[in-house]
C-alpha cells in the first residue's frame, strides 16, 4: 500500500526546506535533517522530496546538469541565478501577460504560463568581481 500522508520524515524534510534561506539540494537537506534525525537515510530524503513535489507542496528546480534544487514557494514566481556560484534567489517581478503572449505567438505557440530565469552575478560575486577589477 502506498503511503499518502505526511510522515514524520516527510514533515522533517518540508520543515528543513521551509527553514532554508536558499533553494537547497537534496544533499543539503539531508545534512540539515540529519541534525535532528540522525538515522535518516539518503534515500528517505529523495523519496520525501519526490512525494512532496508530486503532491504540489514544493517545487523541484532543475538547471542544466546541476543537482536539482528545491523551493518551498509553490505559487508562480521566477528566479535569479548566479552564473558564478550558482546561488538562486526568488524574483517577484511579473512580466506583463501581453509581452509573454507575444513572445510565444512569434513561434506559433499559445502560451498559458511562463517561467523566467534571470542570469547574472549575485551580490557577493558581483562584489568580488568589483573588488578584483578595482585592485
Amino acid at each position: 500500500m502506498r503511503q499518502t500522508r505526511l510522515t514524520p520524515y516527510r514533515a522533517a524534510v518540508l520543515e528543513a526546506l521551509r527553514g532554508s534561506c536558499n533553494h537547497p539540494t537534496a544533499a543539503e537537506l539531508y545534512r540539515k535533517v540529519r541534525r535532528t534525525r540522525p538515522g535518516v537515510a539518503y534515500a528517505t530524503i529523495y523519496n520525501a522530496l519526490n512525494w512532496l513535489t508530486r503532491k504540489g507542496m514544493i517545487l523541484e528546480l532543475k538547471y542544466g546538469d546541476e543537482a536539482a534544487r528545491y523551493d518551498p514557494t509553490t505559487m508562480r514566481h521566477d528566479h535569479l541565478v548566479c552564473t558564478r556560484c550558482g546561488a538562486l534567489a526568488d524574483s517577484s517581478v511579473e512580466i506583463p501577460r501581453k509581452l509573454w503572449m507575444r513572445a510565444g505567438s512569434h513561434a506559433g505557440y499559445r502560451v498559458h504560463d511562463y517561467r523566467l530565469e534571470l542570469l547574472g552575478l549575485c551580490p557577493a560575486c558581483a562584489g568580488k568581481r568589483h573588488r578584483a577589477s578595482a585592485a
